[in-house]
Parts: C-alpha cells; sequence; structure tokens
C-alpha cells in the first residue's frame, strides 16, 4: 500500500511539469539570486555608485581625489563644478548609492575634511564608502586622521523627528507590490475556473467578447489592489510616523498603478495558463522572480550590477520608485512622469495582450 501511495504521487508529480519546475528548479534559481547578492555584499565588497565633489584646493585633498578616481574599488562619478547641492541631488534621486565632498585638507588631521552624503535606506552604502577610503589613504600616505567624516542625509528635511526609521519608507512600496502581485494572482486564477465552467463562453456572446471581460476583472482587481496598498501606507503612516498627508494626490496615483501593472500581469499570466494547477505554479515563480531581483526582498544596490540592471525590468522596482521617491526624495507627481508611463503604460500595454490572448484561446 505504501509503495503504491508513493508511485501515484510520483506520477502525479512527473506529469505536472509545473510543479516539477516549483519543486526542483525554483529553489535552486532563487538561491543563485541570493547567492549572488550576499557574496556580492559580503566583505564590503559592494559595486556602489558613488558621486564626489571637491571644494578644497589643499594639494593633499587634490592628490587623494586623483587617487579616489583611479584607484578606488567603487564606479565614481565627478565634475570639478560640482558642489554639495549636486552631491546630494544625485543621491537624493538615486542616480548614486552614496556622495561624499572633500572640503577641507586631508592632510590636517584636526578636523573632518570629508563629508559623507548617504541615502537613510542604503546606510551599508555609506559604512562601506568610509572603510574604503580609509584604505586608499591609508596607501597613500596621507596622515589623516580616525575621525574623517561627517555624515549627513540626502533626503529632504521635513521636520518629523519622530520617524522611528527613516528607512522603513523603502519597504512600503517593496511589500506593498509584494503583496499586490501575489493577490492578483489569486484573483486572476478565477479566469480558469470561468473558461472552465463555460461561463466565459457565455460572456463572450456579449458585445466586446474578452476584452470586455478581462476589463472587467482588471478594474475589480485593481480596486482591490489599490486597497490592500491604501492598507500598507496607513500602517506605514501610524505605527512608524511616515508623513504621508502632504503626499496623498501622489500616493493615490502609486497605489492604483502599482495595482493596475500587478493586475494586468495577472490577467497575462491566467490567460497563458492551461489549468489552476499550471497558474499556481508560473504565478509562484513569477512573483519571487520579480521581488528577489526588484528589490522587494533585498534592496537593489546590494547586488552585482548586471543583476540591478534585471530588476528594471520588475513591477516591483518601479512600485519602489513610486513610493521612495514621494515618501523619502521629496519628488511631485510630475517629476515621477516617468515611472507613472511605466505603470499605467504597461497595465494597459499587457491588459490589451492578455484580451487578444484570452480571446484567441477561448475561440479554440
Amino acid at each position: 500500500m505504501i509503495s503504491a501511495v508513493f508511485k501515484i504521487m510520483w506520477l502525479r508529480l512527473w506529469r505536472d511539469k509545473g510543479a516539477l519546475i516549483l519543486a526542483f528548479v525554483l529553489p535552486g534559481f532563487i538561491f543563485a539570486i541570493f547567492a549572488a547578492i550576499f557574496s556580492n555584499a559580503s566583505g564590503g565588497s559592494l559595486e556602489l555608485r558613488v558621486s564626489m565633489a571637491v571644494t578644497s584646493q589643499a594639494p593633499a585633498s587634490l592628490a587623494f581625489a586623483e587617487d579616489v578616481e583611479t584607484k578606488a574599488d567603487f564606479t565614481v562619478t565627478t565634475n570639478e563644478d560640482w558642489t554639495l547641492t549636486d552631491i546630494e541631488q544625485r543621491v537624493r534621486l538615486g542616480q548614486d548609492d552614496v556622495g561624499f565632498v572633500i572640503s577641507g585638507d586631508v592632510a590636517n588631521p584636526l578636523i573632518r575634511p570629508i563629508d559623507i552624503i548617504k541615502d537613510p535606506s542604503r546606510e551599508v552604502a555609506s559604512t562601506v564608502l568610509m572603510g574604503q577610503l580609509r584604505q586608499l589613504m591609508a596607501e597613500s600616505n596621507q596622515a589623516g586622521t580616525t575621525e574623517l567624516f561627517t555624515q549627513s542625509s540626502a533626503l529632504p528635511r521635513n521636520g518629523d523627528t519622530d520617524v522611528t526609521d527613516q528607512s522603513v519608507t523603502y519597504y512600503i512600496g517593496a511589500t506593498a507590490i509584494l503583496f499586490l502581485l501575489f493577490s492578483a494572482m489569486q484573483g486572476a486564477a478565477i479566469s480558469l475556473d470561468e473558461r472552465k465552467n463555460g461561463i466565459s463562453d457565455r460572456l463572450l456572446v456579449g458585445p466586446r467578447g474578452a476584452a470586455a471581460m478581462l476589463t472587467g476583472k482588471f478594474l475589480f482587481l485593481t480596486l482591490i489592489g489599490t486597497l490592500q496598498a491604501i492598507i500598507i501606507v496607513a500602517v506605514g503612516y501610524l505605527a512608524f510616523k511616515v508623513s504621508v498627508t502632504e503626499h496623498l494626490p501622489s500616493l493615490a496615483l502609486a497605489c492604483v498603478g502599482s495595482a493596475a501593472l500587478a493586475s494586468a500581469i495577472a490577467l497575462l499570466v491566467a490567460s497563458l495558463s492551461g489549468s489552476s494547477a499550471q497558474m499556481n505554479t508560473v504565478s509562484t515563480f513569477i512573483v519571487l522572480l520579480f521581488s528577489a531581483i526588484g528589490g522587494s526582498m533585498v534592496p537593489r544596490f546590494m547586488m552585482p550590477g548586471w543583476l540591478q540592471d534585471l530588476g528594471r525590468f520588475t513591477p516591483n522596482h518601479w512600485s519602489i520608485e513610486a513610493f521612495y521617491g514621494i515618501l523619502a526624495r521629496g519628488q511631485s507627481a510630475f517629476d515621477l512622469l516617468y515611472v507613472w508611463s511605466i505603470l499605467f503604460g504597461g497595465a494597459a500595454l499587457l491588459l490589451l495582450l492578455a484580451a487578444v490572448i484570452s480571446h484567441r484561446m477561448m475561440r479554440v
């Protein structure tokens, strides 16, 4: 009996290719991603993007700046005309992970000649940068001191000093899109039951057919997702004192846009799936993959460069950019036009594609 049950279960698993992938491919795939991330971050080997400004004319400081450009392990971006304001803007907008300004004489042991400009959600980046700058200074035989640095935030000061942790704003978008994807995938799976029970065939008799049917589902899933995103934002406001009230219109766009893109992706996956089991397998794979490389599980700046580039093709990246841009960087809705074009434009394009595929499959 035991062997018969074992054999039956094995045959079911073997015949379900999706379940096989979920059981034996996905774990290794996700492990490879996290291994690449944390092996890259271990030992301070982050592939940092660093901006540098030099406002001091001290010979030792100018020589040290040259050493940074030629010997540093991180990617340095600099301009002779840049000031503290330029570095703050680049770090605030996410163009660089961290920045610094050489404003004093690095050979003078009585001052702190280097000001580190950081993003609170990337605190580890400033720590790694300070360690690497100390190492470069030692290799350059600069006199220096153990008290080389001052630190300041690149984010706008809004006067809210009661926030438990400024970096919590990053996880509003990261968490929202993760759960929006899971929720939308679950809701879109209903389409497969409708197709199996013949409900879809009766709906196609009406005008506009598959497009109208998919649009109705899309609007419902988007509404549910928007409410879920609002709940997450509300928790951030009530439990972590994130400044929300002055950004309500922009946050509304972020909630709706993230929910819309997640819903469109879910409906596209449903239109391509042949069964509920296949839908569950594919959706789990997609959500975990997007979340791993898109920044929902680990901040993207900790990833290797090639993985950061891949992350731009995930909804997680753009949802995080929307929420973090509004809540932490102080960007307006107009400043985030490129983000809205991805969220809303991508949702419209994927919904249209899902409608075309769904129509063809239902007519077969």
